[in-house]
């Protein structure tokens, strides 16, 4: 006997995006992984902001377009954290993710296997343990927190936007 169930979409369509995200990142190389996924998150900090601020293209022109203030990965997660939008672990682990990404993006060598990519993976609070006799590698490392990190952001800018700024007087 089938149950009347609503889909999973229909309860939870704030994941539609992601679900479609998970299994095309799972496919990547190691470079595509890392990039796509701070994308991802980069992407997400600049719906976070453009959530709370005032709508308009004022507000839209500080996160988007051709330098724009806040038109970086860095510059948007520092805002948002600022601006009381992520918290400071999430802030820290953004700031991980993105030192991972730039070591992959300016670096054509750089792997997994990299020294400094496998401490900054190591720093990573968001990533699978080691369990038992399973050690977790970076790429499991880097892919587990970033994943987390999205599922943690992926509905904030609907939170946030239920405090967006409003513009008010300023009397003198």
């Amino acid at each position: 006997m089938k149950e009347d169930r609503p889909s999973f979409e229909e309860t939870h369509p704030h994941l539609k995006e992601f679900n479609k995200f998970l299994p095309e990142l799972n496919k990547e190389s190691d470079r595509g992984m890392v990039l796509i996924a701070a994308s991802y998150l980069d992407e997400l900090m600049l719906k976070i902001l453009k959530s709370y601020f005032l709508a308009g293209k004022t507000s839209s022109a500080l996160v988007d377009g051709f330098n724009a203030p806040l038109g970086t990965f860095s510059s948007r997660c520092t805002a948002a954290y600022s601006l009381g939008l992520i918290s400071k672990m999430e802030f820290a682990e953004a700031d991980l993710i993105r030192k991972i990404r730039n070591n992959f993006a300016h670096n054509i060598h750089t792997s997994f296997s990299d020294n400094k990519v496998i401490e900054l993976c190591r720093k990573l609070k968001y990533s699978a343990g080691d369990y038992g006799e399973v050690v977790v590698q970076p790429r499991g490392k880097f892919s587990s927190a970033a994943v987390c990190l999205i599922l943690n952001l992926t509905n904030r800018p609907h939170y946030v936007s239920q405090k967006r700024c409003s513009f008010r007087e300023w009397t003198i």
